[in-house]
């Protein structure tokens, strides 16, 4: 009787794991549709123009005049000794804005209606990739802070802002090259 109730409760085991491994590659299917859907959005946004082209530029470097990244040229708001310190300034928890190629600055903000934020410098943003860039195995998300510097294209919903600084809820990110500079060299 013992031989049998064992062996009763580890075929349970086995298939309660079973159920588990076949809901994870549920949800693993369920991402690969959304992060499809969410290309074929961002691809059509981009080509009809609706997406946001700009620069990630660190709050601090903006608003007390040591660099001034928006007085720049588009695309080239650091040095590299700039460069270290405007993202080891963004690495602290300093805020990172996108500087649109139009000079509007946008503030990455949470979806409209959301009460409670998080840091959104630690956020996993989707990241779109180009089919060359699948072929690489490169990251499929990417957070704000190790792209300072950057010029990135936005999916995302603009909001009113205040003193000509608009909000900027970021759906997806998409941009050239590797996600940390220097991880396949």
């Amino acid at each position: 009787m013992k031989v049998a109730t064992c062996w009763l409760c580890c075929l349970l085991a086995l298939l309660l794991s079973g159920a588990a491994f076949a809901q994870e590659k549920t949800l693993k299917e369920q991402r690969a549709e959304r992060l499809k859907d969410l290309e074929k959005r961002f691809f059509e946004a981009s080509r009809e123009g609706r997406t946001i082209k700009g620069v990630l530029v660190e709050g601090n470097s903006l608003f007390n005049g040591t660099p001034a990244p928006h007085q720049r040229p588009y695309g080239q708001p650091y040095t590299p000794e700039e460069l270290r310190a405007a993202r080891q300034s963004a690495e602290r928890n300093s805020k990172v804005f996108l500087l649109g190629a139009d000079g509007t600055l946008y503030y990455p903000t949470v979806k409209k209606g959301e009460a409670v934020s998080q840091s959104l410098g630690a956020y996993r943003f989707e990241r779109v990739l180009t089919e060359a860039q699948k072929k690489t195995g490169t990251f499929t998300w990417a957070t704000l802070v190790p792209m300072v510097g950057r010029e990135i294209e936005v999916l995302g919903e603009v909001y009113d802002g205040y003193a000509g600084v608009k909000g900027l809820y970021i759906e997806a990110v998409g941009f050239e090259g590797e996600y940390l500079v220097g991880r396949h060299d």
